[in-house]
Parts: structure tokens; C-alpha cells; sequence
């Protein structure tokens, strides 16, 4: 099976289950229903967890806060463009992870659920979980860069290893610290996955033009 194909079938299998997540838990929401696991997996981490690891946990988690994801994002259009002069891959960070915020705003407006009981940190309404869902937009697309750019396997390993560790510790802490119901940081993680499959795709489509319009300018 060539690099091609299983990327396909990758990017398929993410953007089925993270549509299949995003319809079940959102129907449930705007049935004003609740989760079981929301109470079970809110105790499991009040229970497993120290206050020593959740402080490292929410440390990790500023990884996603919006001066982070700002600065990140800049960041990485900084070096597409001094780097690789990838016009294609700055428009599809900055579309898709900046626009992933204001869609977060707007569905968190269209669903109004209200924060776990004792939340005294954050504002605003809860699902799905901002930091996660970005998070994961802006911390994905980096690693599908990497594995674009890169050739080196260690290098990919490991900046996927280490992207989905702390993807987990941003979502744990969220629910541990009390800021967010489980459900909301698991669809947090199915919008992002959504997105991600969107940027990506929209940047194969932008990327494949451009590279048709160069062939053109060469043949002519």
C-alpha cells in the first residue's frame, strides 16, 4: 500500500469517527441530556490524579491558550514562508486555526451548556472544550508538516508521540481541573479532528493547483 493510500484511508477513518462523535454527543446536548461518563471520568481524575501532576498537566495545557496558539501559529507561517515559501500551508494555518477558534465561539453559543459546578477559571459556556478543539487543529497540522517535510522517521515518531501526549495531558487537565465536562473535551478532539481533515485536504487541493500552474509556466 503506497504513502498515498494509507493517507487516505487515515484522514478518512479520522473525519467518519470525529463526524460520528461530533452527532451523538451534540444530539444529546441540545436534548439537555446527560453523560454518565461525564460524573464517572470526572471522579476517576479527582480520585487518580495529584495536585503535583495536575499542576504539570495545566502548565502543558498553556500550550493551548490563545497567546500560545497565536504566537505558535505565527510561528509556524514564519518558517512555511522563510523556509519553504509554502504560501499554500500559511493560508491553511491561518484559515483553519484561527477560524477554528471563532467556529468554537459560535457553536458554544448555539449549544449554551454551562461549565461543571465549582468551575471558578474559566468564562463562558463549555462545549466543546476551545483549548482542545484548536489545540488539536494547530498541533496537528504541525505534525502533518513535519511528516510532509521530513524524511526522517525518528523526527516523525516522535513529534507525533510527543503531540498526542500532550493533546492528552491539555484534555485531562481540563476535566481534572473542573473546567470542562469529559464530553466536552472528547468532542473538543472530534471538531479538531474534523477540521484538521479539512486543512489538510484543502491544502493538497491549493498545493496540487499550484503545482499544476508551475508544470504550465515550464511547458510553455
Amino acid at each position: 500500500m503506497n504513502r498515498n493510500r494509507k493517507q487516505t484511508i487515515l484522514l478518512t477513518t479520522l473525519l467518519i469517527a470525529s463526524l460520528a462523535i461530533i452527532i451523538f454527543i451534540t444530539r444529546g446536548i441540545l436534548q439537555n441530556g446527560s453523560f454518565q461518563l461525564d460524573a464517572a471520568l470526572s471522579k476517576y481524575f479527582t480520585r487518580t490524579i495529584t495536585d503535583d501532576w495536575l499542576h504539570i498537566m495545566e502548565a502543558l495545557a498553556l500550550s493551548a491558550s490563545k497567546p500560545a496558539i497565536i504566537s505558535i501559529s505565527l510561528l509556524v507561517i514564519g518558517i512555511l514562508w522563510i523556509k519553504k515559501r509554502d504560501y499554500a500551508g500559511m493560508i491553511a494555518v491561518f484559515v483553519f486555526v484561527m477560524g477554528g477558534n471563532i467556529v468554537n465561539k459560535l457553536i458554544k453559543s448555539w449549544t449554551q451548556r454551562e461549565r461543571p459546578t465549582g468551575n471558578m477559571l474559566e468564562d463562558g459556556f463549555s462545549f466543546p472544550s476551545g483549548h482542545v478543539m484548536v489545540g488539536f487543529i494547530m498541533y496537528g497540522l504541525i505534525v502533518y508538516f513535519i511528516y510532509h517535510y521530513t524524511s526522517n522517521a525518528i523526527i516523525k515518531n516522535t513529534s507525533f508521540l510527543i503531540v498526542s501526549l500532550l493533546l492528552i495531558c491539555i484534555g485531562v487537565s481540563r476535566v481534572a481541573a473542573g473546567e470542562h465536562y469529559a464530553t466536552d473535551v472528547i468532542a473538543g478532539y472530534a471538531f479538531g479532528g474534523f477540521f484538521l481533515v479539512i486543512a489538510i485536504k484543502v491544502y493538497q487541493l491549493m498545493t496540487q493547483e499550484r503545482n499544476a500552474i508551475q508544470q504550465v509556466h515550464r511547458d510553455v
